[in-house]
């Protein structure tokens, strides 16, 4: 009986390891199974001095099949191509799907070109060949494919190759009207073609500019970004969403790499002026690697900079923080000392159920929730739930596209501690920094805004309703029933901003609905009726809403939103 346990344990645990290792949709291999066979296939090229051909496959014309017959159609391209592309290549060869549409093809024992030509016209032909969909069409696809050799190239890692292979894709895909054949090779014709932004980098077109980042409650800089910047020959600077188009997966790895170089070799600069800052450096998810894990343990080992004080953020809208490998690199990176931060927090919300599980010690709200407050301040309430989620797993949460004074007069209402943007300060050149910091912070009373009211109001409310549910015995609501000793109350007073008493009487109707639940509570201690309550702050909240607009109206700028939010911006990513 012992012994059936255990085979049937083992039995248990293989399959455990063989879901992990691949695709759930296609049951191909995953990216993880990938780096494993990967390592082993260069060893096995080296070893029988044959080559190895890393292909990075792409599928043309896939979208159209989703947007015309459905996800479930596009599943079903998928699963075929997943029987397909293992029949088309030897039994020596490999497939791994890496998500989406994305395929690598790992081509093993080739003696020389002419050898990888007659595979790659086999698979283009076995992409290309139609497909029948379950409801009786049949649909046509194509593919561009980017290959590296091994070892042709100067690397000895599979991440390398990866890369290599997708910035040879990358090529293969700008150039489909006119290419001769689906796939491109890796070398000196693409090394060429280098755009202008590419070429900036490669001969020291780039400054890295800095931009504070304030401790709201000790009114001090407490750390800064690092920015990418680049400076063409005459002078003319480069903004990220001008150079970051022109760069592949390749090139955020390098222009990463040189930024943290660069930020760690100006921090002692910084230090000798009494100010021990830590710096954060943006780190595109597709660069999260062994090599990337590799080149960060080199440069901690020969700086002199505490690793605590570097801060790598990932950036969040990607199916990055979905996998498992990626997950390891990050603990990996974590060892190393360094502080992780989640960038672009709300951008997607998949990574928010993930939170819990990574390794961060930082999120960074997605700036497109920050910028637009003043036409959607409902959007507050966006960011008192990331706080609430933030103080709830023990990370940091810095606030980032404080760009405005109403801005900044609301999210330090609401208690936020970290607060990044152009209301505190631009990014900078280093010689700026170092004046920057020898300012002293002016301070200021809160709220001094009608957008900074309506987070009072919000904070206030927020705060109420959660020491009634909690207890509520502890509530005093006969004192309730008196407005006028409520701070909000105050603060509408002192903002001279009540055109008619509107907000006096709609306030006063919120704190007379707040102090019925008492009414409420006695007839049935379990009641969950807010009904009253809700109508009343939503009431109040509208109001300050619309003198706000007008306000604003009067002063030319853009009337405000009333409706929920639907898309963000996120600019400056590097």
């Amino acid at each position: 009986m012992r012994w059936q346990h255990l085979n049937a344990l083992n039995e248990k645990t293989e399959a455990l390891k063989k879901i992990a290792m691949h695709d759930g949709l296609t049951r191909l291999p995953n990216r993880r199974f990938l780096e494993i066979q990967m390592e082993q296939a260069m060893v096995r090229a080296k070893r029988h001095e044959r080559l190895l051909a890393v292909c990075m496959l792409d599928l043309d014309g896939f979208k159209p099949v989703n947007d015309t017959y459905g996800h479930e159609a596009g599943d079903e391209v998928l699963v075929a191509l997943g029987k397909r592309l293992p029949e088309a290549l030897r039994k020596s060869d490999f497939v791994a799907r890496l998500g989406g549409d994305e395929f690598v093809l790992l081509v093993e024992d080739l003696e020389d070109l002419e050898d990888l030509a007659s595979v790659m016209e086999k698979v283009e032909d076995t992409i290309t060949a139609p497909i029948p969909l379950s409801h009786g069409t049949n649909v046509q696809i194509g593919a561009s494919m980017g290959v590296v050799l091994y070892p042709f190239v100067d690397t000895d890692t599979g991440d390398k190759l990866l890369r290599l292979a997708d910035q040879a894709l990358y090529e293969s895909k700008k150039n489909k009207a006119d290419r001769e054949r689906s796939w491109v090779l890796f070398g000196e014709e693409i090394h060429k073609q280098r755009t202008p932004a590419q070429q900036l980098l490669d001969t020291g077109g780039l400054e890295v500019w800095y931009q504070p980042i304030l401790n709201n409650r000790t009114h001090r800089v407490v750390g800064v970004e690092a920015l990418a910047r680049l400076r063409d020959t005459d002078g003319t600077l480069w903004m990220p969403e001008k150079f970051l188009p022109q760069l592949q997966d390749v090139d955020l790895f390098d222009l990463s790499k040189k930024v943290l170089t660069q930020a760690l070799a100006d921090l002692p600069t910084v230090d000798a002026q009494d100010c021990r800052l830590w710096v954060s450096v943006n780190i595109d998810p597709v660069s999260v690697s062994e090599d990337c894990i590799t080149c960060l343990r080199e440069m901690i080992a020969q700086g002199s900079v505490d690793p605590s004080r570097i801060s790598l953020e990932i950036l969040e809208g990607s199916n990055f923080l979905e996998q498992q490998a990626a997950l390891e690199h990050l603990l990996e990176m974590k060892t190393l000392g360094v502080h992780l931060a989640l960038d672009d927090i709300g951008s997607a919300y998949s990574s928010l159920l993930r939170l819990k599980d990574l390794p961060i010690g930082e999120i960074k709200l997605d700036q497109g929730f920050i910028r637009t407050l003043e036409d959607r301040p409902q959007d507050l309430h966006f960011v008192g739930a990331i706080q609430d989620l933030a103080a709830g797993l023990g990370v940091d949460l810095v606030v980032e596209g404080v760009e405005t004074e109403d801005i900044l007069d609301a999210v330090t209402v609401m208690g936020a501690s970290l607060l990044q943007g152009y209301a505190i300060a631009k990014p900078m050149p280093l010689a700026e920094l170092q004046t920057f910091l020898g300012r002293t912070l002016p301070h200021q009373q809160h709220p001094n805004s009608l957008l900074g009211l309506y987070a009072k109001q919000l904070v206030h409310h927020n705060a109420l309703e959660k020491a009634i549910r909690q207890d509520p015995k502890l509530v005093d609501y006969v004192t309730l029933v008196d407005a006028t000793i409520c701070p909000v109350h105050a603060e509408i007073q002192h903002l001279g901003v009540d055109d008619g008493g509107v907000l006096d009487k709609l306030h006063q109707e919120y704190h007379r609905a707040i102090a019925n639940m008492d009414t409420l509570l006695i007839a049935s201690p379990a009641t969950n009726d807010w009904t009253d309550v809700e109508h009343a702050q939503d009431t109040l909240e509208q109001a300050i809403i619309e003198i706000y607009c007008k306000h604003k109206t009067e002063d030319g700028h853009s009337v405000c939103e009333t409706e929920n939010p639907t898309d963000s911006i996120a600019t400056d990513p590097l």
